[in-house]
């Protein structure tokens, strides 16, 4: 059996059933995956929308944004993209930035238009120690994560099991100190610390930009966050179409500020999307015919979506608890 499913089948087979994070790794990332083989076109949307796919408005805000940090931190220009997708972000950045180095960080392919334009790396262990901005947007949400429930007290993890040769979710005991509320959901991601660890050996000196969709622990715990989309639409069969379905799940900031602040860098802004882009001028860069992506970027995905802007501060050793 080709692609993803043959791999989980085999896991199952060989273990009694398989965890959703590992679940997910295989849908998402492994050949035939959803970002390794569906979501490859070089076209707007395909599914879903990021921020600098329906607007270079966004492009624009954040590259005044960083000008104001290189002024106010005395920073050379070079960026660091984890996670650049299509390129978009990118084309944006070098566009009204015109940095002195521009990596890109990105397991799939380099993107056509990029070529000769930035250096595509497809590992952090490949970034040379820099000053300078690293940008994330929408990479925490696409890490692996556990499902965890908490029922009668009780806190279990969704596994992935077979029956009949059909694909079911099952729960199984959790031991954790990572606890969602009573009837709620809660995705506990795997690999953030050790990314955030990496960028932070990497960075000599510098800022980390991170945008993603969530909220606080108690407003991502509270409810069911994992969501399955197909073709432009929330799905319920993500069993039935491995690797021709995105599976995510809200960003729990509270986690990544304290995972961040852990290693050693020092939260320097957290706030609504839509509160960055105004503060930030985006009517100042926006025309009229621009209207309805401003409205989309301020009122949809600016209150769904967060901005962690991160500093690390020259010749600061990580913390011990990293």
């Amino acid at each position: 059996m080709d692609g993803p499913l043959g791999k989980i089948l085999s896991e199952i087979r060989e273990k009694g059933f398989i965890t959703f994070d590992r679940f997910v790794e295989l849908s998402l990332y492994d050949s035939g995956g959803y970002y390794t083989s569906k979501r490859l076109s070089l076209k707007p949307g395909e599914d879903f929308f990021t921020a600098p796919e329906l607007s270079p408005l966004f492009g624009k805000v954040l590259s005044s944004y960083i000008e104001k940090l290189k002024e106010s931190f005395k920073l050379p220009l070079n960026l660091v993209e984890i996670g650049a997708g299509k390129g978009f972000l990118a084309k944006d950045l070098l566009k009204f930035l015109k940095p002195k180095a521009y990596f890109v960080v990105e397991k799939r392919g380099e993107v056509p238009f990029l070529k000769g334009k930035v250096k595509w790396l497809n590992s952090l262990k490949e970034l040379p120690n820099l000053r300078g901005f690293v940008v994330a947007n929408e990479l925490f949400d696409a890490f692996p994560f556990k499902r965890l429930v908490k029922e009668k007290g009780k806190l279990f993890e969704v596994v992935v099991a077979e029956e009949e040769g059909e694909l079911k979710e099952e729960l199984r005991p959790f031991q954790g100190s990572i606890e969602p509320l009573e009837g709620g959901e809660y995705p506990l991601f795997v690999g953030w610390k050790e990314l955030l660890r990496e960028v932070y050996l990497k960075l000599e000196e510098g800022v980390f930009v991170v945008f993603d969709y969530g909220g606080s622990f108690g407003e991502v715990a509270s409810k069911r966050s994992f969501r399955a989309f197909r073709n432009g639409k929330i799905v319920n069969d993500y069993l039935k179409e491995v690797g021709k379905t995105d599976l995510t799940a809200c960003v729990d900031f509270d986690r990544l500020k304290r995972l961040s602040e852990e290693i050693g860098f020092k939260v320097l802004e957290f706030k609504p999307l839509s509160a960055f882009l105004l503060e930030n001028g985006i009517e100042k860069f926006a025309s009229f015919k621009e209207l309805p992506a401003v409205l989309t970027l301020l009122v949809d995905m600016g209150r769904k979506f967060k901005v962690l802007v991160l500093l690390k501060e020259r010749g600061q050793a990580p913390s011990g608890k990293a």
